[in-house]
């Protein structure tokens, strides 16, 4: 008995370690501390983290550039490569030829050109411009059958080669007169049809405009059967997809450089509404529009890579000319046809696009077509 109450005292209470490690009885237990753990590096993880995070922001600031407090300039982070590789876009000064048609809703088949714009974009320098042919400027146009060239007006290249089984043949050709009458080569095309273009101005949440002068029409119809009076008088306004559109559409009281001017105004209120940090919430409402509304040879990832190089263009480093500035009305035609100064289209472009040579080329082609004063 005595045995085990005592087997029972040592197990409740170990013994005390005495000299040479032996074990002292009534001695508080030894506690062992545990085992040092070696610091785990993580620098492995933490760089994978923070690239990953630079990636992110540098896509994210690509598409959308935070504008700077108290400034008009917009900055992103750094995308290796540039824009240009992430959007799959040439990493030089491109152009793109903007068609605008002026399409009734009981047409089909090849619809009038109405609007004929080159957009430069020059990803190095952050620099843009928009360039606008008349569309009653005389051209050397390519044949149907790839037989020549004929004179007419630009806006007929477009009419005169559709193809109900090649939706590029127009445009192409439209690219190809430029090409011809003014050595500009076009690197991609987009199509819009005007009366479409309200629903993706709607999307993107209307347009603010500084109208220079009061006009309107009171009879004004974008169908030719419903009649919407719309009046604008001077300052600024934010219009509404189908006020916007009638905005650059109507021609009583104005001429079509006006409308030319009226009309580079609504593209460049667009890209400042695309600005906007608010702007993303609208991505899918613009996807959806954009699909309604353009017609393109660029990818959706090209085309969100334009808008989001135009948005890193400063207000100053946007230029907006028309050759309009250079045409003068051939009296001897039958039509109202104009013809386009070489002197002052040398001039026009190279203010538009920086560039002397492109200038000199473009007076160049326009004499040797014979379509000049």
């Amino acid at each position: 008995m005595e045995d085990f109450e005592a087997y029972g005292q040592l197990r409740d209470r170990p013994l005390r370690a005495g000299p040479g490690g032996a074990a002292v009885p009534g001695a508080p237990p030894r506690v062992l501390a545990p085992p040092r753990r070696r610091k785990r590096s993580h620098w492995l993880r933490n760089t994978i983290v923070l690239i990953a995070a630079y990636f992110a922001l540098a896509v994210v600031t690509t598409v959308q550039p935070l504008p700077l407090p108290f400034a008009s300039a917009r900055v992103s982070v750094p995308f290796p490569g540039g824009a240009p590789l992430l959007f799959g876009l040439p990493d030089r000064p491109f152009t793109v030829l903007v068609i605008g048609l002026d399409r009734r809703p009981s047409e089909t088949g090849p619809s009038r050109t109405d609007t004929v714009l080159l957009l430069r974009i020059d990803p190095g320098s952050k620099k843009a411009a928009f360039l606008s042919i008349p569309r009653d400027s005389l051209m050397e146009i390519p044949d149907a059958e790839g037989g020549g060239f004929s004179r007419d007006r630009i806006n007929t290249a477009f009419v005169y080669n559709y193809s109900s089984k090649d939706s590029s043949a127009a445009p192409k050709a439209t690219m190809a007169t430029v090409a011809h009458n003014l050595g500009i080569k076009a690197d991609h095309y987009v199509i819009f049809d005007q009366r479409s273009a309200e629903g993706l101005i709607d999307a993107m949440g209307g347009v603010t405009i500084d109208n220079p002068r009061d006009f309107g029409q009171d009879d004004y119809s974008d169908d030719d059967v419903n009649v919407v009076p719309q009046h604008f008088p001077l300052g600024k306004h934010h219009l509404d997809g189908y006020q916007a559109v009638a905005y650059g559409r109507i021609r009583q009281g104005s001429t079509d450089f006006d409308r030319i001017e009226r009309q580079q105004r609504v593209g460049s209120a667009l890209i400042h509404g695309a600005e906007s940090p608010t702007a993303i919430f609208r991505l899918w409402d613009v996807y959806s529009a954009y699909g309604k509304t353009i017609k393109t040879d660029m990818s959706m990832r090209q085309s969100a890579g334009v808008l989001s190089m135009m948005k890193r263009v400063a207000d100053s480093d946007l230029k907006t000319k028309s050759l309009g500035d250079a045409a003068v009305s051939c009296v001897a035609c039958t039509a109202s046809i104009q013809l386009l100064d070489p002197v002052k289209v040398q001039a026009i472009i190279t203010d538009a696009f920086g560039d002397p040579a492109a200038g000199a080329r473009a007076a160049e082609l326009l004499i040797a077509a014979g379509v000049t004063p």
